[in-house]
């Protein structure tokens, strides 16, 4: 498999991932999601459940509201899409359900955008409202690919400069839960069977992606920006395989974070 330019790092192969938990002392629950020193860093804050204001309050459910803040300078149209599309996914893994009339506001502050920074705002988010301890029927993890505009094969979490020359951008979402990784089914001696766990925590992906975005890259606007069904299944691929590694990664270092000091 030849390695892309950028890093020397195979296709399939995500930037090194960072993650800081409660870095902000007024929220209610705060990450900072990394990837790659250097590359794109979004930090979330969340605050709530509260009290929702009487215009925006829902009886049955708590409101989920997202405010994206760029680097510099005032929000814009992309910022816009983004909340929204961070909205919708986020109102699919927060039980809502359990605190009515009130809001979840979810704060993200981009830091740095070298590349696939829906995904990373939506890792961020996941990674805060778990900090603070808002209930979700499943956690999510999210990554980006690229069509290749100078020919066949995908590109997994491009950088600015590999979106900016990609015909297409592909942004996946898979929720996902974990569950003891056991042990092949035992028979014992009164015909029954046993599953012994062996210690060990796995993430578990759904079958289906929770959320599929997809953006017309710079390269593609000057020619065609159609993809086939096939370039759309082996995003898929792709993109649940990285957001396997995403789902482990967020297991092993939220469980380093939130471990009690001695």
């Amino acid at each position: 498999m030849k390695s892309r330019a950028a890093g020397g790092r195979e296709p399939t192969q995500l930037r090194t991932l960072a993650l800081e938990l409660s870095s902000l002392a007024r929220a209610d629950g705060s990450a900072r999601w990394t990837q790659d020193s250097n590359g794109t860093s979004v930090i979330a804050a969340v605050y709530g459940p509260r009290q929702a204001a009487q215009r925006k309050e829902n009886a049955e459910q708590a409101v989920i509201e997202i405010v994206m803040k760029p680097r510099s300078g005032m929000a814009g149209s992309r910022e816009r899409e983004y909340e929204a599309i961070i909205r919708q996914t986020l109102e699919g893994v927060v039980l809502t359900a359990q605190h009515p009339r009130t809001s979840i506001m979810v704060v993200l502050q981009v830091a740095a955008d070298r590349g696939s920074l829906l995904s990373c705002a939506l890792n961020a988010a996941c990674a805060a409202l778990v900090d603070a301890g808002v209930p979700m029927r499943r956690m999510l993890a999210s990554v980006s690919c690229v069509m290749r505009n100078d020919g066949p094969g995908l590109l997994l979490d491009p950088d600015d400069a590999e979106q900016l020359a990609a015909r297409q951008l592909v942004v996946m979402t898979f929720a996902h839960q974990y569950k003891p990784d056991s042990q092949p089914e035992q028979q014992q001696g009164d015909g029954s069977t046993t599953q012994p766990c062996n210690g060990k925590v796995i993430a578990t992906l759904d079958e289906g992606a929770l959320a599929c975005h997809t953006v017309a890259g710079q390269a593609g606007l000057g020619g065609s920006t159609v993809f086939s069904a096939d370039e759309l299944l082996d995003a898929f691929d792709i993109c649940r395989q990285g957001c396997q590694q995403v789902a482990n990664f967020m297991h092993s270092a939220a469980l380093r974070l939130l471990q009690p000091v001695a």
